[in-house]
């Protein structure tokens, strides 16, 4: 015998609810996962970027924890940190908002087999860590409430100071200026002197070339097997200064 047809559709829509009372708390829940998760996933991001900012500040001023130190870079190094840490949805894990006082001193790592372990070629670390907090009760307690997430970056320094030389992390002035191409039966035009002091030897030797000298790039020393390394603290034409195409050049290094 069959239900008549309005019999069998109130059936249905009381099957419908119910199987809709069951699964809408699993679907509540699966999307407070996603936004929770999805806010970890943030901060994590988050976290890496301040830890990249921290460790490229600190292979550009390694000499700023030397002995006695330089307390006017560390601060700006702690104040460039803080800036990102106070946009991020992560607390320090000692509770309370981000101040100077939470961002770690980096890590020097000697690379080169010195007892110096801020040259160039060794490797400054940072690590940060942060607490996060769910805005559920429910996966926070799943999870842990709150939890903490790490970063770290690793950065080869490539700054600081050799033999009492700062060494220039920017291209010095008129460094990628082309020299003009004379004119057939013109006067010839000079080509200018780079400045090399503070580059090390062999970005001298680019410098020098790509300045359109045809001349002979002389190093007054012995040629070591890491000369490349070494830093130019003298050059026997004057940088900014016009010479002849012709000309050669003298570099000297501790």
């Amino acid at each position: 015998m069959k239900l008549p047809l309005r019999r069998r559709r109130e059936i249905s829509r009381g099957q419908a609810l119910v199987e809709l009372a069951i699964i809408l708390p699993i679907l509540a829940l699966l999307l407070l996962f996603a936004i929770d998760f999805g806010r970890v996933f943030f901060g994590w991001v988050a976290l890496n970027n301040a830890t990249r900012i921290a460790a490229n500040e600190a292979a550009l001023n390694p000499d700023a924890w030397v002995a006695p130190g330089d307390a006017s870079d560390q601060a700006r190094y702690r104040r460039q940190v803080l800036n990102d840490l106070q946009a991020i949805n992560c607390a320090p894990l000692g509770g309370g908002s981000w101040d100077l006082t939470d961002i770690p001193d980096p890590v020097f790592e000697d690379k080169r087999g010195t007892s110096d372990p801020h040259e160039i070629g060794d490797h400054a670390t940072v690590d940060l860590r942060c607490g996060f907090t769910f805005l559920t009760p429910l996966v926070g307690n799943i999870m842990g409430n709150p939890m903490a997430i790490s970063a770290r970056s690793e950065f080869a320094i490539r700054g600081g100071m050799i033999a009492g030389v700062p060494l220039q992390t920017a291209a010095p002035p008129g460094f990628f200026t082309p020299t003009p191409v004379p004119t057939p039966g013109a006067t010839p035009v000079p080509c200018v002197a780079p400045q090399l002091v503070g580059l090390q030897v062999n970005a001298g030797r680019t410098a020098w070339t790509r300045a359109s000298f045809t001349g002979a790039y002389k190093v007054s020393r012995s040629n070591p097997a890491e000369i490349g390394n070494y830093v130019i603290t003298s050059q026997s034409l004057i940088g900014g200064q016009a010479y002849p195409c012709s000309s050669s050049i003298t570099v000297g290094h501790p």
